[in-house]
């Protein structure tokens, strides 16, 4: 085949204008905002897993992360999600009761209300400027204003509290939703809007201009069946970012889960990296398709604390043993 070269027309790669992702995110952990998914059978630890996820993401955040929780069996893991510091009025135990329009009803709420401080508090000065002019009674809208600014507390006009420390530098709230003990339901399979939902995860509370971006919400799911027989709709499947795989007695099953990923490693290399990480109880892959380049030395764990790498799949560590094996899984402990 013969081809021309247009310099003209060269694509260029804009670099540093992704408004959707989250830029703080610790360097052990996987980006933000992510669909991640845990797919195993009863009792093989997912549900415990996520939720230690969800753990060391608060422990960095603290206040400024606000999590979620669907599950009809949220009652009795309550003292569970209490330690991550869920309210109750963020604990949705009918999947079927619109929750999608829940969530996203959150995100709209959590950006009107950053961008209500945000004007609230660049205004603060004006105001306080304007309440010594002799006019004052005559500026229109001030009683708005007052209300805003006034603290029936201290009986004094203050400059607005933000209610997350992340305002102060311009940021938004992480917010983070599981999906828990949801198989066969509705929301995860057929439900339009709850599709919709996952595929606009990131731009969900979206911001106007010209600021752009959003505020975004991680999902995690967790589930018993990855594609067929009530799994995960193929919406969610194609989105996911993040993935943890534990012990699977359906070879056909996890043949699935391995060509759903054939496009980043081979199927065989796959299975060494699976077969090395369920080697123990409770213990998954940990499969993170945005993992960190440069910073995490593989898109491959076992369990979250120890990667998997390797060689030429998903990784830039050209790490072998003495006999050379080209698919040599190489361990290294994460510190703390």
């Amino acid at each position: 085949m013969k081809t021309q070269y247009e310099s003209k027309a060269k694509m260029k790669i804009l670099k540093d204008v992704n408004p959707f992702s989250i830029d703080d995110t610790p360097d052990h952990l996987p980006s933000l905002n992510a669909i991640i998914c845990a797919n195993g059978k009863r009792n093989s630890g997912k549900t415990n897993s996520l939720t230690n996820l969800i753990r060391m993401y608060k422990e960095f955040y603290k206040d400024d992360m606000r999590v979620i929780i669907v599950s009809t069996t949220a009652g009795s893991n309550y003292k569970l999600m209490s330690q991550l510091g869920v309210k109750k009025e963020d604990i949705f135990t009918d999947p079927d009761d619109n929750i999608a329009e829940k969530l996203i009803k959150i995100c709209d709420d959590e950006r009107d209300d950053f961008l209500e401080w945000e004007h609230l508090n660049q205004y603060y000065d004006e105001f306080i400027k304007n309440m010594k002019n002799p006019y004052f009674e005559d500026i229109k809208f001030i009683d708005e204003y007052m209300l805003n600014y006034y603290n029936p507390v201290t009986n004094r006009f203050e400059r607005p509290k933000p209610k997350y420390q992340r305002y102060l530098r311009g940021k938004t709230p992480i917010l983070m939703t599981f999906l828990d003990d949801l198989q066969g339901s509705k929301l995860l399979s057929t439900n339009k809007k709850a599709l919709n939902m996952f595929l606009r995860h990131r731009h969900l509370g979206g911001m106007p201009p010209p600021r752009g971006g959003a505020v975004g919400m991680t999902l995690l799911v967790a589930t018993q069946t990855f594609k067929s027989n009530g799994g995960l709709n193929k919406a969610i499947r194609n989105n996911c970012t993040q993935m943890l795989q534990f012990k699977c007695k359906d070879g056909s099953e996890l043949k699935q889960v391995a060509e759903a990923f054939s496009g980043e490693i081979d199927v065989d290399t796959f299975y060494r990296l699976y077969n090395e990480a369920t080697d123990e109880e409770h213990s998954f892959l940990f499969i993170d398709l945005h993992y960190k380049k440069g910073i995490q030395p593989s898109g491959f764990r076992k369990n979250f604390d120890t990667y998997l790498i390797p060689q030429n799949n998903m990784s830039d560590n050209n790490n072998t043993d003495g006999d050379g094996d080209k698919t040599t899984i190489e361990r290294e402990k994460a510190t703390n």
